[in-house]
């Protein structure tokens, strides 16, 4: 997992904290630039906390230990510049939303790429790439997030299943084949639905994925491989978790170019096969309505 844009995730991450983690997060964010200097022991008499309460902090973030966030915290410090979030203001005018908008979807995908553990990515790759059935399911923005998984490995020649009926997508699930994957897509980690087939999933020893914000949560506990995305915050003004959906299409992006270049021939291959079908189809289209125009 990478150490890029540190502040941020913790900002983002405070929430899901306990108590006395959320001291420590406070007190990094109030004087990074002290932090980087500290030992543990410092650290925590002056967070009015605990050497272990530090240490579970780290380890919440997805780090080592301590000494992980001083080099975080430093290259995170070095950077001369640094996007933020920003939300919508009263008559806001339209060149300054545009910057803001795009000043969220950087900030968004820096923080997920700092987020990204390379070796999972290739694992989860390869079991998708192996898989002889995916079942991606999400709700709301999610949704999009199966949808698009689907089209992507279609075009692979796997056989995909992104249904929006849970029971049709059970019954789907009961009968796969061994080495099959189901995709749970939560941002939140929280959505009832994706839980219940996550845990069903398990149950009928399928390959199970978690796509979720950063952080510990039931939906992550149960998956074989957890991938994350920045927990931005969320406009006040909010519209199709705009932020969040940039990420996930990120790394389903990143997935996607990791899977297809284990046999990349192969993937060519089929990828040309798909876009030639397409094609014939069009002409058809063309066709039958140049047919339909001389008939009438």
């Amino acid at each position: 997992m990478g150490f890029g844009q540190i502040l941020s995730r913790i900002e983002n991450v405070i929430p899901k904290l306990t108590q006395s983690e959320q001291k420590v997060a406070r007190f990094v964010l109030s004087v990074p630039e002290e932090v980087m200097f500290m030992s543990v022991q410092e650290m925590a008499s002056r967070s009015l906390s605990s050497s272990a309460s530090v240490v579970r902090f780290c380890r919440s973030l997805g780090l080592k230990g301590f000494p992980e966030l001083k080099v975080a915290l430093s290259a995170d410090l070095a950077q001369d510049q640094k996007s933020g979030y920003y939300d919508l203001n009263k008559n806001e005018n339209t060149t300054d939303l545009v910057d803001k908008i795009l000043s969220n979807a950087v900030q968004s995908l820096r923080d997920t790429v700092g987020l990204l553990d390379t070796k999972m990515i290739e694992k989860t790759a390869h079991d998708l790439y192996n898989a002889p059935a995916i079942f991606a399911y999400g709700v709301g923005a999610s949704a999009l997030v199966a949808e698009d998984i689907a089209q992507k490995w279609l075009r692979l020649g796997k056989n995909v299943y992104a249904l929006s009926d849970i029971h049709v997508l059970t019954m789907s699930m009961a009968n796969a084949p061994k080495g099959s994957v189901f995709i749970g897509i939560s941002y939140s980690a929280a959505t009832k639905e994706v839980v219940q087939l996550m845990k069903f999933a398990k149950k009928m020893g399928l390959v199970t994925i978690s796509f979720t914000g950063f952080g510990k949560s039931e939906l992550s506990e149960l998956s074989d491989y957890n991938l994350f995305t920045s927990l931005a915050p969320e406009a006040k003004v909010r519209s199709a978790a705009t932020g969040s959906k940039h990420s996930q299409f990120f790394i389903v992006d990143v997935l996607y170019y990791v899977c297809a270049s284990i046999d990349i021939e192969t993937s060519l291959d089929k990828i040309q096969r798909t876009s030639d079908a397409i094609q014939d189809l069009k002409q058809f289209d063309t066709t039958d309505r140049s047919n339909r125009e001389k008939n009438d």
